[in-house]
């Protein structure tokens, strides 16, 4: 069997594995590179022929996973895409806001990378999966999706050709988060493909301290009568963010304001997660019995339209903003940050991985200003990070998820995390001596087990 990774080697973003086994070739999720830079990467040729792929596999539908599927399918490619259920409903979605984000390409007299056109034809390739289902997607070549816990549909992936098992980790998930369930034991693999986005980290606080410190902040914007921005990605973090909420609102804790959700996307995701209840944990699934709609609470105010996003600036403060993009790089939050960074009253509240060259990661890293549409826009907002909130397991998490098959895999593979995030976690693994050989992927680096 051969790996080459064609993406997210080295980087977050941009995840595209090459599995080369059996006489097939499988590739595993066609993601977006995101970030600075990015457009000119993202419209480069293809490192392999389209034509070529019998199949794809995708683990969930983050951009970063499924973001440059439809450009794929208007180069040339014409096979099955397979991922879970919720996934395949999902992309559609994804895909389609990407593309009105991209319309000021198209504004500029550049072609845009794919359209709608590209984008209904890709929706009509994706066949949906059951957890726990085998799946065939070539010849000899079959599939089993697993519960990663990371979103909606997520999916780490065991793949089995010529009686070997390869598991790809996808995204996992973080523990005990709002909604969804723990990401299920690894099967036994002779090889697996891990991420390692916070491969160097750990995570602080539980599930009461992450509550507890939504809870003060959201105390503290009352008492100062300011505005706490929460950039929030649009699948999953801001239905957790929501859950959250609900439970603070309707129990008293926090005082009344209006909290508002400008996020299109967000909001048009919410009834794909409440028809897909059985992706609930148990307490997710204990409020639902009772009719508590957590995505639904007093003083929530979704906007629909711009012209509802605009109003929001004449609401006087205290006022919550949750908007998207997650990593502060594009999206309506672009717009909140622009006119209430730069007041030392405000609160911004960091709940996600800031990746590189994204202003997020600017702030976070101590900038003193950031250019915001053309504008130098100085950081005097108070600044805050709850890391607990984060989708993606942490260092721990992620040496206990790859030791939780019982047995010890021949070959690691580390992706999906910059370089010093990778080291760390390769380090971690031979130290545990949770693998028989540890690298740490090369893009455009062959390798075969």
């Amino acid at each position: 069997m051969k790996l080459t990774f064609y993406g997210a080697a080295g980087e977050v973003t941009g995840s595209k594995t090459l599995i080369e086994a059996g006489g097939r070739r499988i590739l595993l999720d066609c993601g977006l590179i995101q970030g600075e830079g990015s457009d000119l990467r993202n419209r480069a040729p293809w490192a392999f022929d389209p034509k070529s792929i019998d199949a794809v596999i995708v683990t969930h539908a983050h951009l970063d996973h499924i973001g440059l599927l439809p450009r794929l399918v208007k180069d040339g490619y014409g096979g099955p895409v397979f991922a879970t259920e919720p996934t395949r409903e999902i992309s559609h979605i994804m895909w389609e806001d990407e593309a009105k984000v991209r319309d000021e390409d198209t504004e500029a007299g550049i072609e845009p990378l794919f359209g709608q056109e590209e984008i209904d034809a890709t929706y009509r390739l994706l066949r949906g999966a059951n957890y726990g289902e085998s799946v065939r997607v070539a010849p000899g070549f079959d599939v089993v999706f697993r519960d990663a816990g990371h979103v909606l549909g997520s999916a780490f992936v065991e793949m089995r050709v010529d009686g070997l098992t390869l598991v790809g980790s996808g995204d996992i998930g973080n523990d005990r988060v709002p909604i969804l369930r723990d990401t299920e034991p690894m099967a036994e693999a002779d090889a697996v493909i891990l991420e390692s986005t916070y491969g160097n980290r750990t995570h602080d606080g539980s599930e009461a301290g992450r509550e507890d410190l939504l809870r003060r902040a959201l105390i503290q914007t009352a008492e100062r009568k300011a505005v706490l921005m929460i950039p929030a990605f649009s699948l999953e973090r801001t239905q957790e963010i929501l859950y959250e909420l609900n439970g603070l609102v309707e129990g008293g804790a926090v005082p009344k304001m209006p909290i508002f959700l400008d996020s299109p996307l967000a909001t048009s995701l919410l009834p794909i997660f409440k028809s897909h209840p059985e992706c609930f944990d148990e307490q997710a699934k204990v409020l639902r019995a009772m009719g508590d709609d957590f995505f639904s609470f007093p003083g929530l105010k979704i906007t629909h339209n711009y012209r509802n996003s605009l109003a929001i600036d004449k609401v006087k403060s205290p006022k919550v903003i949750i908007a998207g993009s997650g990593m502060m790089s594009d999206g309506r939050i672009m717009r909140h940050l622009g006119r209430y960074l730069q007041d030392s009253n405000n609160l911004l509240l960091v709940i996600g991985f800031q990746g590189q060259g994204t202003i997020g990661r600017q702030i976070v890293d101590g900038a003193e200003a950031v250019m915001i549409d053309g504008h130098t826009v100085p950081v005097r907002a108070e600044v805050r990070q709850i890391e607990s909130f984060s989708a993606h397991g942490d260092r721990d998490k992620l040496l206990h998820w790859l030791k939780s098959s019982g047995r010890t895999p021949g070959h690691v593979f580390l992706n999906h995390g910059e370089p010093e995030a990778a080291e760390s976690l390769a380090e971690g693994v031979r130290q545990t001596g949770e693998a028989g050989q540890v690298d740490v992927a090369m893009e455009g680096k062959e390798y075969e087990f």
